[in-house]
């Protein structure tokens, strides 16, 4: 129902995830036959490939070249099939063990998740990696770098390369491998480094030293129940490696190998001798824990070489005693990292042919990120480039290819890409209960609460006794506290950072913090209203009484059987009241959700709120910044208008179904309690007048929201959609199309009014849908060209309820009107035509007039301000004159004067002009007016009577104000204006 005439989102993500594969394998196992053939290929599927590999190719080969077109054919059969190459290849498969271990570790690595697919498929690990800044760093100089600490702390330390990380200058015993510990902040780019080592590893261009590199998930290991060795371990995880000979003890075999470990806070590691034996044989079957201690103590495989990456919290698991090498990762510690990644993705755009839009969109960023905004310090986490990126691309590149994206859901995948399926661990120990120790819930229940607190005073930057307050503010016991150093250490500076004037508060003179990236406050205050976090004390009371009734329900029921025989009735009416508690609960709890639905109508709609920008551009803003005149004093209190719309967008099943995942539960009766309050609230205010911004807000919350049943319910309230001067970008247009969508065909508004919002011809592609839906259409002062003229009627051939169209200051001429005078038969109950101020000259509106003369219904056509000479008016004028049969008389509306006599709607050209002066070209107004004052001293002079010439004089005086007011707003920026 959210489609109009093509797959629905769904679909196209899956079919760009069946995609995905082939691409790859197509793009990996060409690498090398570029080295010698030179081919240039693209990913257009496998059969074309195939195709043009077959055509590229020499008559006679080398060897060497027949076992690379072996491995290609093999590696595509494979990759389409899935099934064993042998039965669909005539050539030899690969044997190497090693040789497929690369394979498939490249095809593994290079598996994008569903976040990065909504891009539109066009990024791979290879064209949008940007190297994050890595430091030699011990953690005990100052508990790690924060990546917010600024350049001044960074720059003393030395910088590396992945390639130096196992340089053998920094190993003083050749006979073992070096321990390297990598470990970073939330965001910084630990698991893309490891991701972009092992394809670069697999491609030949880093860690030759070593013939086999093995990459490890500690969250994978550490839900291993069975002690294994070493060798089934490898065995399990990569089965072409079971026979491998790297593990037999051998020393000039084990220093080929080298161990990745990542993600090392998530597995309990216990050092001491009484809990994890000593062990030396690959074959021994161990715990998992076990075996990577042994492994990082040099008992096991002494000469292999290991990778370890963990948080900032998890280092101290490992005894420096054995770690050769300690290093940290900082992310983009200046803008040119930060550029350098803006310009891998934004510039990826129609199929890899960089833009005009996306230019101009990085040069804003940049410009942003050079005055150390809030954005620019938010950056220096990848993970907030990410975010940065893929708002930016849901605003600016949204298409009719695109899939079905929300604003809601980028927020959601990006928790879920930080914090995906993570439980709040003490010493990788996982209490039990993991839905309680859900790490996301907990980020909700104290950061949440936190930005909750703000919005609800009003406020964005927090005092560092109020993140004492309520992070944390209510622990009692040791895990607990346990937990919340962990949370600290790790977790919350990824949410909080320093304030951009360095922190410290004018008044107060303490440090104050605010949220890295502004809508993220938004989001977890949304999402902490809608878990059901902020239950007042008589709730939270009635929950837990009902559950232990509900708990105890059954045992209940059969006492109170057994007793009713011997306790008197009155005693035993007593008993019936408990029964009757959970049914108190209910109602409770149905009020609360009333409540949410309440609060989202009251933000939504706040009347000190009804004249700020729409939330898109607000959002925008605090990405690309304000360019123009600053602010003398920046202040941190601002409008909330993001709220209400996540909390709608959280409703979204879609959504729910990402947050069940991080342990975040809401519950499909909850939604459906708030949606049925929520519904009486938005018929209700959408039946009021709404200024363009607050309507386009509504639009936005609609859309987010994705209920087309709701939509199309609170559409029917709304009768005229007006968004003029909202200036449209591509989601804007999605957004009004995919809501106007979910109506029905016989849904018609009186009026759709988008002028002034700066549509373009490729934005009109875009609006298709909302056109069928109206039969006023403005879209005055928007550049559409002839091209977008032709776009506009091939859109509007599916309106037959057209009445009027405004298509005043468009930049149309002569090819535009053609093209009018030959369509406007599809329209057969349209009244009236608006082309003024345009470029059409004499022949084509005489055209236009004569078409418009034999359509049955059209009664007006307005011409003014064109490219009209005297002659081409007045036969206008002479055209405009009833039709001998029928008797109807078209209006043209070309000049203020028809003949020698005045126009009979001279005051509403006038007006017209008089209302738009200050925003049309002013010099092509005056001439205008101008010609309008000549045409008028001419027609004063035909006259004898003294009433006729003095109408002509109260027009000619109107005309002279106007000339006036224009030239005195030039230097006063006063308006022009005809009451």
């Amino acid at each position: 129902m959210w489609r109009f005439g093509r797959p629905s989102g769904t679909e196209v993500l899956i079919w760009r995830c069946q995609g995905s594969p082939r691409d790859i394998c197509c793009k990996l196992h060409t690498r090398a036959l570029k080295k010698t053939f030179n081919l240039s290929l693209r990913s257009d599927g496998i059969c074309s490939s195939i195709n043009r590999h077959h055509f590229s190719f020499p008559a006679k080969t080398t060897s060497s070249s027949r076992n690379t077109w072996r491995e290609l054919r093999t590696s595509m059969c494979y990759s389409i099939s899935g099934f064993n190459p042998r039965f669909f290849c005539t050539y030899e498969p690969v044997t190497d063990p090693i040789e497929i271990h690369k394979q498939k570790l490249t095809l593994w690595f290079s598996h994008l998740p569903q976040e990065e697919r909504q891009f539109g498929g066009y990024f791979s690990p290879e064209t949008m990696h940007v190297q994050p800044l890595i430091l030699e760093h011990h953690p005990d100089e100052d508990r790690g770098l924060s990546p917010f600490k600024g350049k001044t702390s960074i720059s003393t330390h030395p910088s590396l390369t992945v390639e130096q990380l196992f340089d053998a200058n920094n190993n003083a015993n050749k006979a073992r491998g070096l321990n390297v510990l990598l470990y970073g902040a939330v965001g910084t780019g630990k698991s893309t480094v490891v991701r972009k080592l092992v394809l670069d590893w697999c491609a030949g261009s880093v860690f030759s030293q070593f013939k086999l590199v093995l990459p490890f998930s500690c969250e994978d290991l550490s839900h291993l129940s069975k002690p294994t060795s070493l060798r089934d371990l490898v065995g399990r995880k990569y089965m072409h490696l079971r026979k491998t000979p790297y593990f037999s003890g051998d020393y000039e075999k084990a220093k080929d190998v080298l161990f990745i470990f990542n993600g090392m806070e998530k597995m309990k590691l216990d050092f001491r001798i009484g809990s994890t034996e000593l062990c030396s044989d690959p074959n021994e079957a161990l715990p998992s824990g076990a075996v990577v201690v042994n492994l990082l103590r040099k008992y096991l495989l002494p000469e292999a070489s290991i990778l370890v990456t963990t948080r900032l919290s998890a280092v101290d698991r490992v005894p420096k005693k054995y770690i050769n090498r300690y290093v940290q990762i900082c992310g983009f510690s200046d803008p040119d990292r930060q550029r350098a990644y803006f310009t891998s993705r934004l510039l990826q755009q129609n199929e890899g042919k960089p833009g005009k839009a996306a230019e101009m969109l990085i040069e804003m960023l940049y410009l942003n990120l050079q005055r150390e905004s809030q954005l620019a310090t938010a950056c220096f986490l990848p993970s907030y480039c990410w975010l940065t990126c893929a708002t930016l691309h849901l605003l600016h590149f949204t298409d009719t290819k695109s899939p079905i994206r929300t604003l809601t859901g980028i927020y959601t995948s990006f928790m879920r890409l930080n914090f995906g399926g993570e439980v709040i661990t003490v010493d990788g120990n996982v209490s039990s209960q993991e839905q309680q120790n859900s790490l996301m819930l907990y980020v909700v229940r104290t950061v949440g609460k936190l930005a909750f607190d703000g919005i609800t005073n009003k406020r964005t930057s927090f005092s560092a006794e109020e993140l004492e307050q309520w992070v944390g503010g209510k622990t009692k016991t040791d895990e607990e506290l346990q937990q919340l150093a962990v949370f600290r250490t790790d977790v919350l500076d990824f949410f909080l950072v320093p304030r951009d004037d360095h922190g410290m508060d004018a008044e107060s003179g303490g440090r104050h913090y605010v949220f890295a990236v502004p809508a993220m406050q938004e989001y977890l205050a949304a999402l902490y209203v809608v878990l059901g976090e902020n239950k007042s004390v008589l709730e939270k009371l009635t929950k837990e009484v009902s559950e232990a009734l509900g708990q105890a329900s059954e045992d209940i029921t059969s006492l109170l059987s057994i007793l009713s025989k011997i306790i008197p009735f009155r005693i035993f009416a007593v008993f019936n009241l408990l029964k009757l508690f959970p049914k108190l609960f209910e109602r409770v709890s149905s009020h609360s959700k009333g409540r949410i639905a309440n609060t989202m109508a009251a933000e939504m709609f706040r009347s000190e709120d009804s004249f700020n920008e729409d939330v898109l551009d607000q959002v925008e803003q605090s990405l690309l910044g304000v360019h123009g005149p600053q602010p003398q004093e920046e202040t941190y209190t601002r409008a909330f208008e993001l709220y209400p719309i996540f909390m709608g967008g959280l409703l979204h099943y879609g959504n729910r179904r990402l947050l069940e995942q991080l342990g975040c539960s809401i519950k499909s009766h909850t939604v459906s309690q708030i949606t049925r309050a929520l519904r009486k609230h938005l018929i209700k205010e959408s039946q009021k007048k709404q200024p363009p911004e607050e309507l386009m807000d509504l639009l936005v919350l609609l859309y987010e929201f994705q209920n087309p049943r709701l939509t199309a319910e609170v559409l029917q309230s709304i009768k005229t959609i007006n968004l003029s001067t909202v200036r449209m970008t591509p989601h804007k247009c999605f957004v009004l199309s995919m809501v106007l969508n979910c109506t029905s065909s016989s849904f018609h508004l009186n009026e759709l009014n988008l002028s002034s919002c700066h549509i373009t011809p490729e934005l009109l592609q875009i609006l298709w849908p909302a056109f069928h839906h109206t039969s006023n259409l403005k879209l005055c002062d928007n550049y559409l060209t002839d091209t977008g003229i032709s776009h506009l009627l091939e859109a509007l051939s599916g309106n037959h309820s057209l009445q009027r169209l405004c298509l005043m200051h468009t930049g149309l001429g002569d090819q535009s009107a053609q093209l009018l005078a030959e369509r406007l038969g599809q329209h057969n109950v349209l009244k009236e035509l608006n082309v003024a101020y345009n470029n059409i000259g004499d022949s084509a509106a005489l055209t236009l007039v004569d078409a418009c003369r034999e359509h049955p219904s059209i009664h007006t056509v307005h011409l003014y301000l064109n490219q009209l000479t005297d002659v081409g008016k007045q036969s206008l004028y002479v055209r405009g004159g009833p039709r001998v049969k029928e008797g109807r008389r078209v209006k043209v509306l070309a000049s203020v004067t028809e003949g020698s006599d005045i126009s009979e709607d001279w005051h509403p050209i006038l007006s017209v002009i008089g209302k738009n002066s200050l925003s049309w070209d002013r010099g092509r107004v005056r001439e205008q007016l101008l010609v309008f004052l000549k045409d008028l001293e001419w027609g004063r002079k035909q006259h004898q009577s003294f009433w006729k010439k003095m109408h002509f004089r109260r027009v000619e005086s109107v005309v002279r104000q106007m000339l006036r007011l224009l030239e005195k707003s030039s230097d006063t920026g006063t308006g022009t204006g005809i009451k």
